[in-house]
């Protein structure tokens, strides 16, 4: 009698703690799975949350885990300080995330939240950077901001491995097994591995993860909808200003991506046969970037028959992808509104998967009064965190201003600008929430269908337009982007 008594106590117990914790209030200490982490509140802007930053998702990939895929971060038992930016991944100079150092330790995300207690199980939206899958960090008080998760989500941004540390290829890795060419693809799905584990503890539901990123942090979603092993990790995805990768002549091959990893060792110095990896792994990581700028490295999310099976276009136009509701677009002066945008609407909806299509052309009051200035890339991510006036004084933000004709210094803003970027964020989070971007008195947003190419226009007013090739406007002629402001 005994021996059946204990499992039942201990079950008994086991629940009773479970249910303790989950309706305890939330506070800055946070118990994960692999031991506690103390974040702090932020306020701006009238909203206010709590941060935790600098989370450990995956072990270091230094030393003999350099071009591996990640490993798991090992447990602690002492609280650990989550007040700090973690370190940026190995990059070379420009104007993202500057204040945070560099280093290949860098497999940490940054958690926000609102919620009161961990049993609420709020919508989660998880945030990858752009950058071109070369520079830039989670690390960013816009980001960050307490805005987005105010409208009932809980909110994680995420580093992973950049350039030729997340995307180098090469014969003797392969030989080593899964991953060449794709370690930072696999950094993304282990960073939702770490979601799945631990959100509930902040508040979040395990079981409703939107992904979402801009530019190279849309390239990164995008990987996700392709990759069968990611599948049941996330449940809804949006792609801002980063849909080229379903494009057939964005699609990187195995062999082209071993090409130019072979090119990089031999511009290292690394010997042919064996003790080459070896010595690219002992090699200083500023040294493999400067490789990697003479061999002309380039970063691309690589076919490899495993990670990614099939060429992305391929896997789109079979219905191979993931299948979770998504929300493509860009901003008013992409030429992308014209080509990849529509293309992964099109494929997207074919499958049957819920797809909605938006165009952002709202400008802070400033920049209105400019002739000529239109939306450009990477300006809506103010607005979708309501990061307003903060994110547009960002030096990111000022770097990519003069691509859309505007001016280099921090714009005007005004009662609509807080208005749009108050809509935007509630639109993300109803999207987030139920899979449907209809957002009750505010906005009903039909899904797109190659019958019907409705769109959203996210401005003052919200508009529903059809035909979002014709909604792209060409910034001036001559826009550039500041020098050290990476490409899309």
């Amino acid at each position: 009698m005994i021996k059946v008594l204990l499992p039942l106590l201990g079950a008994a117990l086991l629940f009773s703690t479970s249910a303790a914790a989950q309706s305890a209030a939330l506070g800055d200490v946070v118990q994960t799975r692999l031991g506690p982490v103390r974040g702090e509140t932020v306020t701006d802007a009238g909203s206010t949350a709590r941060i935790w930053r600098g989370i450990p998702y995956a072990s270091a990939p230094v030393g003999e885990l350099r071009w591996k895929p990640p490993q798991a971060a090992k447990p602690w038992t002492q609280v650990r300080d989550a007040t700090k930016w973690p370190n940026r991944c190995p990059q070379g100079a420009s104007n993202m995330g500057v204040s945070a150092p560099i280093s290949e330790d860098c497999l940490y995300l940054n958690v926000v939240t609102a919620a009161k207690s961990p049993g609420e199980k709020r919508a989660v939206m998880v945030f990858y950077h752009g950058g071109g899958l070369t520079s830039g960090t989670g690390n960013s008080t816009t980001y960050n901001h307490p805005k987005l998760p105010n409208q009932g989500v809980v909110v994680v941004t995420v580093n992973s491995r950049l350039g030729p540390f997340g995307y180098l290829a090469h014969p003797a890795l392969a030989a080593e097994g899964r991953g060449s060419g794709n370690y930072g693809t696999l950094d993304i799905r282990a960073s939702l591995e770490w979601v799945r584990d631990n959100i509930a503890a902040f508040g979040g539901d395990p079981q409703n993860v939107t992904i979402f990123g801009e530019s190279g942090g849309g390239v990164k979603v995008t990987s996700q909808l392709a990759s069968p092993l990611s599948a049941g990790l996330f449940h809804r995805a949006i792609v801002q200003s980063g849909s080229a990768l379903v494009m057939p002549q964005r699609s990187t091959t195995k062999e082209a991506a071993e090409a130019r990893g072979v090119a990089l060792a031999q511009a290292l110095g690394a010997p042919q046969g064996p003790g080459g990896l070896a010595a690219m792994r002992a090699a200083k990581w500023e040294d493999v970037l400067a490789a990697a700028t003479k061999s002309k490295f380039t970063a691309g999310v690589v076919v490899d028959g495993d990670v990614i099976p099939a060429p992305v276009h391929e896997l789109f136009a079979q219905g191979r992808q993931n299948k979770v509701p998504l929300i493509v677009g860009a901003n008013e002066g992409e030429a992308s509104l014209r080509s990849d945008v529509p293309e992964m609407a099109k494929l997207h909806s074919a499958s049957g998967a819920p797809t909605f299509v938006y165009n952002f052309s709202q400008l802070p009051l400033g920049w209105r009064r400019e002739k000529g200035c239109v939306a450009f890339h990477g300006l809506e991510l103010s607005y979708v965190f309501g990061a307003i006036p903060v994110g547009l004084t960002s030096p990111t933000t000022q770097g990519l201003a003069r691509g859309g004709g505007c001016s280099v210094r921090a714009p005007e803003h005004d009662d609509e600008d807080v208005k749009v970027a108050d809509q935007f964020s509630k639109i993300w989070a109803q999207f987030a929430k139920t899979g449907d971007p209809s957002t009750p008195g505010l906005i009903d947003w039909p899904k797109y269908t190659a019958a019907d190419p409705a769109y959203l226009d996210i401005g003052a007013p919200l508009e529903i337009k059809r035909g979002v090739e014709a909604a792209y406007v060409a910034p001036p002629a001559g826009s550039t982007r500041v020098p050290g402001t990476p490409a899309p």
